[in-house]
């Protein structure tokens, strides 16, 4: 008898035991009869030999059943010497996803031996869940639906068994055991390591490279680049500390503070980095980090990760290309920043006046990025005689080429009206000039020339949009009239002069093309919508107006042409200032008379403006100027479509209201609100401000 275990039972567990389940069993046993043989055979042996028996009979069986176990084994060693074959890992799972074959190929890659089937889920070349979720989440759908009916492959992060990462590109099929019948996936996978980490470089530096083209600044670029960074391996956030002029370090990133507000201790580490050598690779507890060239001295970029996943050799390596790339982009930015100053500076110098008259508003936006500079431009120009001239030009092009074409045409159209003030005229001889001038050829020009007083405007226009003047009722009418081809066209013809009249309190708006024209759609509905913002904001005040129309028609992904926009509401506001003496009023009142008669308000309006006017400049003479007779008082009038606003300041502070004391005085602030239908006084360091408005019926 065999202790512990009989026959029948080494049987079974021989039969239960996947290295042992082929091998051929004989047994040799006294008991006889077919219930015993029956049993035996029941049991898993091949044979059953009773005792005793002949030597030459065993022999004959032992051989019989080792030549029949190698016939029967033949298609499985053969199915197994196929399957050892494949250059890639073979796996087979059974209903429950326990991988229960494997091959040579699936060790060579993962690892993992045949010896340790089956290996159940969640199986131990996932990457661990607490070190790395994301990784972990990903193999975990991909398991899923390799195992449903998913019919196509996944490229996934796994685990060797030494601990390194590796990615591999699986693909499974649904098969059926045709003993059991019971459904298996078989599966394939190779290991794409080397061409993940290689398209993950390219896609890497391709993301960061549109960023940098994109930034139009310094300070955009390195805000860019940190925002890739903290995308590319989900880091919880992502700074640069930048070692400048400034005795304090600069920092930059997301969720980033100041220096200050940043724990000593990593200060501290932040200030020994700062030393080391350009690309050097930085290590700490949660995060990497590398040492980068930026055009203001130092900088660390330091990437935290909190407790989410390891930073392997791979990334070290991709951190650093991507570093030695961000260093090419500042330096490119920080080369376009001084540019852009330089340009800038041209710009303001040949665009317009820093100072407009009274009245205006203008706004300019270029369309090239990132010089920021064009070829429209607009001007107003005060002439000997009290009028104004007004342009507004567009050359032809873009850029640098465009704007200095403009210079050399605004210069000339400034002084030739300075000399003959005729629109028509200096169209003509803006002509000749132009065609003198590479690149000048087929520019657009508005040239006018206003009477403020009176509001009359005489105008050309050499192929130009034209004006949209805005009344008050709410009507809109365009400016179509004196127009001829644009400049150097045809030099030598003469061109047409048309005049208009600007209603009181009515808009005018000039512009250039690229505020009103859009790709696949007619001019004239850009005009349109041109006079619908400039009829919307007929009562807002115009500089105002003017961001607000720019605002309006910009399209969603901006300007893509120079955008040039003059505003003038007539009449243009009153402001004086005067010392604070009883003397002054009568010319204030005069002077207020006469803006209002332009104004065009009803009379009874009118005369209840002056009479509040009147009081609020005889409270600061007397009581916002008590100690320090003299001083300036200011009076600003500004009407709209449909009210006035006029505010009178002064350097003091009012005494409070005591008509107790005198029955005649101290009643001019409940006389003022009377009068005007808003009033506000505002009273401060800087001395007294009385706002008013009032509406025009």
């Amino acid at each position: 008898m065999m202790p512990g275990l009989d026959g029948l039972g080494l049987v079974a567990a021989l039969r239960t035991d996947p290295r042992t389940v082929s091998v051929p069993v004989v047994l040799l046993s006294a008991r006889a009869g077919p219930e015993a043989s029956v049993e035996g055979l029941q049991a898993g042996a091949d044979d059953y030999l009773v005792k005793p028996f002949a030597a030459a009979e065993l022999l004959a069986r032992v051989r019989a059943n080792v030549e029949l176990a190698r016939l029967r084994t033949r298609q499985s060693r053969w199915r197994t010497a196929l399957v050892d074959s494949l250059q890639e890992a073979f796996f087979v799972c059974d209903e429950e996803g326990a991988v229960v074959e494997v091959n040579a190929a699936f060790t060579d890659i993962l690892g993992y031996p045949p010896e340790g089937l089956p290996y159940r889920p969640v199986h131990p070349w996932w990457p661990d869940a607490g070190l790395d979720p994301e990784a972990h989440r990903q193999v975990s759908e991909a398991f899923t639906e390799l195992l449903g009916d998913y019919k196509g492959f996944r490229t996934i992060p796994v685990t060797h068994r030494d601990g390194h990462r590796l990615w591999v590109t699986a693909t499974c099929h649904p098969a059926q055991d045709p003993d059991t019948g019971r459904r298996v996936t078989v599966g394939t996978f190779r290991d794409v390591t080397a061409e993940h980490h290689a398209v993950q470089r390219e896609s890497a530096q391709a993301a960061l490279g549109r960023r940098l083209t994109q930034a139009t600044s310094l300070a955009e670029t390195l805000e860019g680049a940190l925002a890739e960074l903290a995308h590319l391996w989900h880091a919880e956030s992502v700074l640069a500390v930048v070692s400048g002029p400034d005795e304090e370090p600069s920092v930059t990133g997301t969720g980033a503070g100041r220096w200050e507000d940043l724990p000593p201790g990593r200060r501290d580490q932040f200030t020994a980095w700062l030393d080391e050598p350009v690309l050097t690779p930085l290590d700490g507890p949660a995060g990497a980090g590398i040492t980068v060239n930026h055009p203001e001295g130092p900088m660390v970029v330091w990437i935290d990760f909190g407790d989410r996943r390891p930073f392997t050799g791979e990334d070290q390596l991709l951190l650093s290309l991507l570093a030695g790339q961000l260093a090419q982009g500042l330096a490119r930015a920080h080369q376009i920043d001084q540019q852009r100053e330089t340009a800038l500076a041209l710009q303001r110098a040949i665009l317009g006046p820093a100072e407009l008259p009274g009245g205006f508003a203008v706004r300019y936006e270029p369309a090239t990025r990132p010089l920021e500079v064009g070829g429209d431009w607009y001007d107003t120009i005060p002439l000997p005689d009290g009028r104004i001239g007004i342009v507004v030009g567009d050359c032809v092009g873009r850029g640098l080429k465009a704007a200095a074409v403009m210079g050399q045409l605004r210069s000339a159209c400034r002084a030739l009206l300075l000399q003959d003030p005729r629109p028509a005229r200096i169209l003509t001889a803006l002509d000749h000039f132009a065609a003198s001038v590479p690149g000048a050829r087929c520019t657009t020009v508005f040239c006018g020339v206003l009477t403020p007083g009176t509001g009359r405007l005489a105008y050309s226009s050499a192929g130009h949009p034209p004006g949209i003047l805005a009344h008050t009722d709410g009507t809109v009418r365009l400016l179509d009239e004196g127009r001829s081809v644009p400049l150097a066209v045809r030099p030598g013809d003469s061109r047409p002069e048309a005049t208009c009249t600007v209603p009181a309190r009515a808009t005018l708006l000039l512009y250039t093309d690229g505020l009103v024209e859009r790709r696949r759609r007619p001019l004239t509905d850009g005009i349109d919508r041109a006079g619908e913002a400039v009829q919307a904001g007929r009562d807002t005040a115009v500089g105002e107006l003017a961001a607000r129309i720019m605002a309006r028609l910009a399209p969603a992904d901006g300007f893509d042409d120079d955008v040039a926009l003059l505003l003038y509401r007539h009449p243009g506001p009153l402001e004086m200032a005067f010392p604070a003496d009883s003397s002054q009023l009568a010319p204030v009142r005069k002077a207020l008379r006469g803006w209002l008669e332009q104004c065009e308000l009803p009379p009874r309006t009118a005369q209840n403006i002056l009479v509040a006017a009147g009081e609020a400049c005889a409270n600061a003479i007397e009581h916002g100027h008590r100690d320090s007779p003299g001083d300036p008082v200011r009076l600003r009038a500004e009407a709209r479509a449909e009210g006035l606003r006029l505010t009178v300041a002064d350097s003091g502070r009012w005494k409070a209201p005591q008509p107790e004391k005198n029955t005649h005085r101290g009643r001019g602030v409940a006389l003022m609100r009377a009068l005007m239908q808003q009033v506000t006084i505002t009273s401060g360091a800087a001395g007294t401000t009385v706002d008013m408005h009032t509406r025009i019926a």
